[in-house]
């Protein structure tokens, strides 16, 4: 069977005309060949000037089962209200293909959901974020749009077949399906070291100990991840006599957040690390004593789920679901500042900050890719059959 998957990525073409990126990778496209034979990527794409290596990202091998067909961006303003003209095209490879995987918040998605509904071909949603918190809290633009993207975000998915949320409750909240469905993340978890735990835990138990470093995954380039506010934390505990280091990995220059932090007098407090490979990333954490995500738009945050597999202590805003992963006392409203400082406040001094370790790295482990695949397994397997049993009825 031949299967389409969309989404707005991006995926990346490094200089030499090889596609990157570090999630949208051959172990994530992997699953959907337990039900298709090949697969095409209708996909956003930038170009880099860099390789992938130097950009610090993963080489994604086509073979012969992936082809990868470049879409604009469409999410630019001027393309947004001209997209109607990739409708020839895109309904040209959606009729070629049997099972058709819409990924979501997503341009690309919305445009394909529409022309499925048209012609009758049942798709499958992967619900992964929310168009209202992207769109509203991304310009004065994006205030304008949200409504409109967050009907159709809805509309995409009350029209689906099948259904995958990443989130238990909040996204099926805000946006229902009314087919088959399930809650099954994008993390990738295989190995749940005790070693690791008892390590940071020997650590934190020392009597001369205290938290040192917060860190936060999230491109430092778009507003709505909320690295400010907690640039603006570490002012207020500065001057309260807590110094700590935020460290940033992720895409982008980071100029505002550069900038701010220099307004505030914490420049030196504040390190911009850029990309880190995914294999990277598990050393880091097990160097940060918090880490935070401080989000006005999410869906359920993997790093968020990687930082309690390595015992850290997570901190996090009340945005989608974030407080289906941790403790009460360890979630902010979004933007408050006063709260985020009482929150580590409380962490430097919490003598019995093992519980806390203990509790993220037993809830982490829901998140087995194991399980996880099996989830979605099950549910392609039953996809496939609706439509083998469409196609034999014709």
């Amino acid at each position: 069977m031949v299967g389409l998957f969309t989404f707005d990525g991006p995926l990346y073409k490094d200089k030499n005309g090889i596609y990157c990126n570090t999630t949208i990778t051959n172990e994530m496209l992997e699953r959907y060949f337990c039900v298709v034979d090949k697969l095409y990527l209708l996909i956003r794409t930038f170009s880099i000037e860099q390789s992938y290596e130097d950009a610090h990202m993963t080489k994604l091998d086509l073979g012969n089962r992936i082809e990868v067909i470049e879409v604009p961006n469409l999410n630019s303003p001027i393309q947004y209200f001209s997209r109607h003209r990739y409708n020839k095209e895109f309904k040209e490879i959606v009729s070629k293909c049997d099972m058709i995987f819409l990924r979501i918040p997503s341009v690309i998605s919305d445009m394909v959901a529409k022309i499925c509904k048209q012609i009758e071909k049942p798709y499958l949603v992967e619900v992964g974020g929310c168009s209202w918190d992207s769109y509203f809290n991304h310009s004065i633009l994006g205030k304008l749009i949200a409504p409109m993207m967050f009907l159709n975000q809805k509309s995409t998915v009350k029209n689906a077949q099948f259904a995958s949320y990443v989130t238990e409750k909040w996204l099926q909240n805000r946006y229902p399906a009314q087919c088959t469905q399930i809650a099954a993340s994008n993390v990738y978890l295989r190995d749940f070291d005790e070693e690791i735990i008892h390590t940071r835990i020997m650590r934190c138990e020392k009597a001369s100990y205290v938290p040192k470093k917060i860190g936060t995954i999230a491109s430092v380039d778009v507003r709505y991840k909320g690295q400010e506010y907690v640039i603006h934390a570490l002012h207020k505990l500065k001057l309260l006599g807590y110094r700590l280091d935020y460290e940033l990995v992720g895409s982008g220059v980071g100029n505002y957040l550069k900038a701010l932090a220099k307004k505030l007098g914490v420049e030196d407090q504040v390190h911009f690390l850029g990309l880190k490979k995914h294999s990277d990333i598990w050393d880091w954490l097990d160097q940060i004593d918090i880490y935070a995500q401080p989000s006005k738009q999410e869906g359920l945050p993997r790093a968020v789920i990687e930082a309690m597999n390595r015992g850290c202590v997570c901190i996090g805003s009340t945005t989608a679901g974030i407080p289906e992963l941790l403790e009460s006392k360890y979630v902010f409203n979004n933007g408050d500042i006063e709260q985020i400082c009482n929150i580590i406040k409380g962490i430097c001094g919490d003598k019995d900050i093992k519980q806390n370790i203990i509790r993220n790295f037993e809830k982490s482990k829901e998140f087995d890719i194991d399980l996880l695949n099996q989830k979605r397994t099950n549910l392609f397997s039953k996809y496939q059959k609706y439509i083998l049993n469409m196609i034999n009825n014709e």
